[in-house]
């Protein structure tokens, strides 16, 4: 029995409650979003766009030497400063084509670099010095290189061990300038805008891009350099001709929810308004009237509902808050996080999930991550919610520049507490999916011990997503299956060793590739020898299903390992015989479409002599204390049913079954029991009978006896 929160659950595995699971057009949703971040999303047209649209740095040919003589570097620059792509350019002109992953420097995810030779590209601010160490030492035992980002602060932690070099950033125009090359308006005027070089004057290679691709989205140069300004000269404007709290806080309610239904603007307003312990005398009646609501914010009306289509202006606002009135930033966040579930406050779902991207985007610009995985928790915790909420969170900061290393963190420990609400368990798995866009292995890791500790509910959706991370890196998780099941067998309690090796038996059968199972059956073997009889029954499960496409290759390793065929040393053989025993007799206990046993008459029909082993086994197990193998009689009693109606193969049945039973006197006594109740007074099965009868049967006189009289009355009656 099990107790969970106010929950007592009977039976042998923990949390079987149904826990709520994510939205998959959700899902769908922050796949995308994610896929268009390409600060989240390093894929390999993510790396070549970066590289044909890099403006070398001063100092280029310095990292580039750097990287040749060292396989790493620490990379210093401010936010902006283009150190990533400085670094990935490098990288790419040293070595055409390498494979550059975001990486993380924990020590679950640290054992998964490879051999192969690939670029490892880490943030600074999420690692410790311990870690990077290790870090740094598997990346060059490997033949890789390394790049670690971040501030110059942040590098000075790691000069001990790490080569550094500040980045000297190419000038803004000079990056500007290739961006509207890259989107195709380097023949317009564009690139000699006279406001550009004004506007770029102390910027950033960072604030260069952005700028370039206002131009693309907008076309228009008055709302180019406004939204660039992030409308700062309007924003300050309207707030000093709007001092009432109710006006203001209707504009920032808006533009957080927009576009928006007018009756959501007013109860998100109020909601920010009680967060900021702002008193409204008159209630309802003291608000603008809804007539003049678009009027007084500068909105527009979009389809019925409030909405502002100045480019980036809605997101401006909560920016200009946040900068211009810093003792109301944790007002803001509070009043964000809280208003998804505001009892009060009507929201369609929709709302609700943009309301939880705003909280998280504007959390994750400032750093702000305890807020993020407090309120994904206490959201995935309350069992009588959607997990959506929850999802949108992590989903959106989980590989965010600045917080997703410890967002990663929070979710490795999430997965790891045995007592994690389930709708908890079920969030984070489906966040992985998010994660393996980016950080394959890690993904798997959390996933991993998802499965672990999770109950069947869990283990679903832990498969599930690893068969959708396998749909863009198969090799990785069909390596990371097998890894569960090799370390299962290491596990303390047996139940969450068998858990972690369905798990991965499930996964590698489902990504088996067509042809040999041989990878499949040396895990089960690994498994047989090394795990205990819950891990062993996984195993034989696992087995079973292998043969409905791998027949031949399964009983073939069944009788291997029913034989010992190596000469496994004792604390092996036993474990690994009593598994090949097992599943041979369940196989053996198939019918053909004339009720004959399969095994011995289907496609690579087996030589009854080739198969004493398993049954020697088996006939031990039934004779002796233990319980004995599940099928062992009506298996054995098929074999000698087609004795019966097989001739041809009779000869070879009965010296199997003798073989067997071999010199043992218990065995012999055993089998002439058991071959006397399998006949009975049947007069059909009398020649199998008297034949096995004949090579078994005890004392020596009597076998010798039986034996006369059996010649006897077949040359007395032939034929019958």
């Amino acid at each position: 029995m099990t107790t969970m929160e106010d929950l007592t659950i009977v039976g042998d595995d923990s949390q079987n409650v149904v826990g709520n699971t994510v939205s998959r057009d959700l899902v769908v949703n922050q796949l995308r979003f994610v896929r268009g971040r390409p600060s989240m999303v390093l894929s390999e047209g993510e790396i070549a766009d970066r590289v044909a649209g890099y403006v070398r740095a001063r100092n280029h040919d310095v990292i580039v030497d750097l990287l040749r003589r060292h396989h790493a570097v620490s990379l210093a620059g401010p936010e902006g400063a283009g150190v990533a792509t400085t670094g990935i350019a490098a990288l790419r002109e040293l070595r055409p084509g390498l494979p550059i992953h975001l990486f993380s420097a924990g020590e679950d995810d640290v054992q998964e670099i490879s051999g192969a030779e690939r670029g490892y590209l880490v943030r600074a601010a999420d690692e410790g010095e311990s870690r990077l160490r290790s870090c740094l030492e598997a990346v060059r035992a490997s033949g890789g290189f390394l790049l670690v980002v971040g501030g110059e602060a942040e590098q000075g932690r790691y000069a001990e061990f790490l080569p550094a070099v500040a980045v000297e950033p190419p000038s803004a125009m000079a990056v500007y300038r290739r961006r509207l090359e890259r989107c195709g308006l380097g023949r317009t005027h564009w690139p000699h805008w006279p406001r550009a070089a004004e506007l770029l004057k102390l910027a950033t290679p960072g604030d260069a891009r952005r700028l370039a691709d206002l131009v693309v989205a907008t076309a228009d140069e008055r709302e180019v350099e406004r939204a660039y300004l992030r409308w700062k000269e309007q924003l300050t404007g309207w707030f000093a001709d709007h001092p009432g709290f109710q006006d203001q806080t209707l504009l920032v309610a808006a533009a957080t929810i927009a576009p928006a239904d007018e009756t959501s603007v007013y109860g998100a307003a109020l909601s920010l308004a009680r967060q900021l312990k702002i008193r409204v005398e008159g209630g309802g009646l003291a608000w603008c009237p809804s007539t003049g609501l678009a009027e007084l914010l500068g909105a527009d009306r979009l389809d019925e509902r409030i909405g502002f289509r100045r480019h980036g202006f809605a997101e401006s606002v909560l920016r200009h808050v946040w900068d211009d009135y810093p003792l109301a930033r944790l007002d803001l966040l509070s009043w964000l996080s809280a208003l998804p579930t505001d009892e009060v406050v009507t929201l369609s779902e929709e709302l609700r999930a943009k309301l939880v991207e705003v909280f998280a985007d504007l959390a994750a610009e400032h750093g702000s991550v305890e807020k993020i995985v407090q309120m994904a928790e206490g959201w995935a915790g309350d069992r009588h919610r959607a997990a959506d909420l929850a999802y949108i969170a992590l989903a959106r900061t989980c590989l965010h520049p600045f917080v997703g290393g410890r967002v990663r963190r929070a979710l490795y420990e999430w997965s790891r507490y045995r007592q994690a609400p389930q709708t908890l368990k079920l969030t984070v798995a489906r966040v992985c999916q998010v994660l393996g866009l980016t950080h394959v292995t890690i993904a798997l890791t959390r996933l991993k011990h998802l499965a672990t500790h999770g109950n069947e509910q869990v283990q679903d959706e832990v498969l599930e997503v690893a068969r959708a991370l396998a749909s863009t890196h198969p090799r990785a998780v069909f390596a990371a299956a097998r890894d569960w099941c090799l370390s299962s067998v290491q596990l303390t309690t047996g139940q969450d060793g068998s858990r972690r090796a369905r798990a991965g038996l499930r996964l590698m059968l489902d990504l088996l590739p067509p042809g040999s199972a041989r990878g499949p059956l040396e895990v089960i073997d690994h498994l047989a020898r090394r795990g205990g009889g819950r891990i062993r029954a996984v195993a034989l499960d696992a087995a079973l299903e292998l043969a409905v496409h791998h027949r031949q290759e399964v009983i073939g390793a069944a009788l291997a390992w029913a034989g010992n065929v190596d000469n496994r040393p004792h604390e092996e053989a036993a474990p690994r015989r009593a598994l090949g025993t097992s599943l041979f007799i369940r196989l053996a206990a198939d019918r053909d479409a004339a009720g004959c046993a399969l095994m011995l008459t289907g496609p690579g029909a087996l030589d009854p002599r080739a198969c004493p082993a398993p049954w020697r086994e088996a006939m031990l197990a039934e004779n002796g204390t233990s319980p004995g193998y599940d099928g062992f009689p009506p298996a054995s009693g098929l074999w000698l049913q087609t004795a019966v109606v097989r001739p041809d193969l009779r000869p070879r049945i009965v010296w199997m079954f003798a073989a067997a039973a071999g010199h043992d006197p218990n065995l012999r006594t055993f089998m002439t029991d058991f071959i006397r109740a399998w006949a009975g007074t049947r007069r059909e099965s009398r020649d199998v009978r008297d034949d096995l009868l004949v090579q078994v049967l005890q004392p020596e006189w009597q076998r010798l006896l039986l034996a006369g009289w059996v010649w006897f009355r077949r040359a007395v009656t032939p034929g019958r």
